[in-house]
Protein backbone atom coordinates (compact mmCIF):
# COMPACT_ATOMS: atom_id res chain seq x y z
CA UNK A 1 0.00 0.00 0.00
CA UNK A 2 1.10 3.55 -0.95
CA UNK A 3 2.11 6.02 1.90
CA UNK A 4 0.37 9.39 2.32
CA UNK A 5 -1.52 10.58 5.02
CA UNK A 6 -2.97 13.89 3.47
CA UNK A 7 -4.55 15.08 0.17
CA UNK A 8 -2.54 18.03 -1.14
CA UNK A 9 -3.23 20.01 -4.66
CA UNK A 10 -0.88 20.93 -7.40
CA UNK A 11 -2.30 23.39 -10.22
CA UNK A 12 -0.32 24.60 -13.07
CA UNK A 13 -0.69 26.07 -16.39
CA UNK A 14 1.28 23.70 -18.18
CA UNK A 15 2.63 20.09 -16.41
CA UNK A 16 5.52 18.12 -18.62
CA UNK A 17 5.70 14.30 -17.59
CA UNK A 18 9.03 12.60 -19.04
CA UNK A 19 9.92 8.99 -18.78
CA UNK A 20 6.39 8.01 -17.41
CA UNK A 21 5.01 4.96 -16.68
CA UNK A 22 1.04 4.51 -15.46
CA UNK A 23 1.66 1.51 -12.92
CA UNK A 24 -1.90 1.04 -12.62
CA UNK A 25 -4.75 1.57 -10.40
CA UNK A 26 -3.29 0.98 -6.24
CA UNK A 27 -4.81 1.30 -2.72
CA UNK A 28 -3.14 4.45 -1.16
CA UNK A 29 -3.71 5.72 2.77
CA UNK A 30 -5.35 8.91 2.80
CA UNK A 31 -6.94 10.53 6.52
CA UNK A 32 -6.84 6.87 7.67
CA UNK A 33 -8.84 5.15 5.19
CA UNK A 34 -7.92 3.27 2.25
CA UNK A 35 -8.58 5.02 -1.34
CA UNK A 36 -7.97 4.06 -4.91
CA UNK A 37 -5.54 5.91 -6.66
CA UNK A 38 -3.62 6.34 -9.75
CA UNK A 39 0.34 4.92 -9.79
CA UNK A 40 2.69 6.73 -11.72
CA UNK A 41 6.12 6.94 -12.39
CA UNK A 42 8.60 9.55 -14.12
CA UNK A 43 12.07 10.45 -14.71
CA UNK A 44 11.16 14.02 -14.87
CA UNK A 45 8.55 16.58 -14.09
CA UNK A 46 8.64 19.99 -15.43
CA UNK A 47 5.46 22.59 -13.74
CA UNK A 48 4.84 25.88 -14.82
CA UNK A 49 2.88 28.43 -12.93
CA UNK A 50 3.02 25.46 -9.87
CA UNK A 51 0.76 26.34 -6.95
CA UNK A 52 0.63 23.78 -4.40
CA UNK A 53 -2.41 23.72 -1.52
CA UNK A 54 -2.87 21.76 1.49
CA UNK A 55 -5.03 21.74 4.21
CA UNK A 56 -2.96 21.19 7.54
CA UNK A 57 -6.38 21.83 10.05
CA UNK A 58 -9.75 22.62 9.42
CA UNK A 59 -10.54 25.83 7.28
CA UNK A 60 -6.38 26.40 7.51
CA UNK A 61 -4.13 25.54 3.93
CA UNK A 62 -0.72 26.08 3.32
CA UNK A 63 -0.09 27.57 0.00
CA UNK A 64 2.98 27.09 -2.07
CA UNK A 65 3.43 29.37 -5.21
CA UNK A 66 6.23 29.47 -7.63
CA UNK A 67 7.33 33.27 -9.19
CA UNK A 68 4.88 33.16 -11.53
CA UNK A 69 5.77 32.38 -15.14
CA UNK A 70 8.70 30.48 -13.83
CA UNK A 71 8.81 26.42 -14.69
CA UNK A 72 9.57 24.09 -11.07
CA UNK A 73 11.18 20.88 -11.37
CA UNK A 74 11.50 17.34 -10.22
CA UNK A 75 14.29 15.35 -10.91
CA UNK A 76 16.42 13.38 -10.78
CA UNK A 77 15.56 9.54 -11.18
CA UNK A 78 12.66 7.94 -10.58
CA UNK A 79 9.85 9.50 -8.91
CA UNK A 80 6.59 7.76 -8.20
CA UNK A 81 3.34 9.77 -7.96
CA UNK A 82 -0.17 8.70 -6.34
CA UNK A 83 -2.96 10.71 -7.50
CA UNK A 84 -6.85 11.10 -6.72
CA UNK A 85 -7.10 12.61 -9.45
CA UNK A 86 -5.84 14.25 -12.74
CA UNK A 87 -7.77 17.33 -14.31
CA UNK A 88 -6.80 19.36 -17.43
CA UNK A 89 -6.54 19.36 -21.03
CA UNK A 90 -3.81 16.88 -22.61
CA UNK A 91 -1.80 18.53 -25.05
CA UNK A 92 -1.17 16.29 -28.20
CA UNK A 93 0.69 18.68 -30.83
CA UNK A 94 -1.27 21.36 -29.57
CA UNK A 95 -4.80 19.72 -29.55
CA UNK A 96 -6.09 19.93 -26.39
CA UNK A 97 -8.28 17.53 -24.66
CA UNK A 98 -9.85 17.91 -22.07
CA UNK A 99 -9.34 14.79 -19.58
CA UNK A 100 -10.52 13.51 -16.32
CA UNK A 101 -8.77 10.34 -14.80
CA UNK A 102 -9.19 8.94 -11.66
CA UNK A 103 -8.97 5.48 -9.93
CA UNK A 104 -12.68 4.91 -11.83
CA UNK A 105 -11.72 6.43 -14.46
CA UNK A 106 -7.56 6.12 -15.22
CA UNK A 107 -6.15 6.92 -18.90
CA UNK A 108 -6.55 4.35 -21.56
CA UNK A 109 -3.17 4.99 -22.89
CA UNK A 110 0.68 4.28 -21.29
CA UNK A 111 2.74 6.43 -23.00
CA UNK A 112 6.48 7.49 -22.60
CA UNK A 113 5.90 11.40 -22.32
CA UNK A 114 2.86 13.47 -21.95
CA UNK A 115 1.99 17.15 -21.30
CA UNK A 116 -1.51 18.93 -19.48
CA UNK A 117 -2.36 22.44 -19.65
CA UNK A 118 -4.81 24.37 -17.61
CA UNK A 119 -3.84 21.45 -15.35
CA UNK A 120 -5.29 20.71 -11.39
CA UNK A 121 -3.35 17.30 -9.97
CA UNK A 122 -4.86 15.51 -6.39
CA UNK A 123 -2.60 13.37 -5.12
CA UNK A 124 -1.70 11.77 -1.70
CA UNK A 125 1.89 10.70 -2.04
CA UNK A 126 5.33 12.32 -4.51
CA UNK A 127 8.29 10.15 -3.56
CA UNK A 128 11.73 10.37 -5.33
CA UNK A 129 13.44 13.06 -6.86
CA UNK A 130 13.98 16.98 -5.75
CA UNK A 131 11.57 19.54 -6.08
CA UNK A 132 12.75 22.91 -7.11
CA UNK A 133 10.34 25.78 -6.96
CA UNK A 134 12.14 29.05 -8.71
CA UNK A 135 11.08 31.80 -6.06
CA UNK A 136 8.78 29.75 -3.83
CA UNK A 137 6.38 31.71 -1.62
CA UNK A 138 4.90 29.87 1.00
CA UNK A 139 1.59 31.07 2.68
CA UNK A 140 -0.88 30.35 5.46
CA UNK A 141 -4.31 30.38 4.66
CA UNK A 142 -7.40 30.90 6.63
CA UNK A 143 -11.25 30.23 5.08
CA UNK A 144 -12.48 31.68 8.09
CA UNK A 145 -13.50 35.36 7.54
CA UNK A 146 -11.48 37.70 10.30
CA UNK A 147 -13.73 37.97 13.61
CA UNK A 148 -16.32 41.30 13.03
CA UNK A 149 -14.75 44.57 15.29
CA UNK A 150 -16.72 46.11 18.17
Amino acid sequence: MAAGGREWTLTASRLDLGGLDFAGVVDALLNGQVIKVLKFTAADMKIKDLVQTAEISPGVKLVTAARPGSTSTVSPGRIELYTVQLKGNLDILGIKIPVDYTAAHPPPLNVPFVTFTEVTVRNTDLIGGTLTIPGARISVVSDQAPAARR
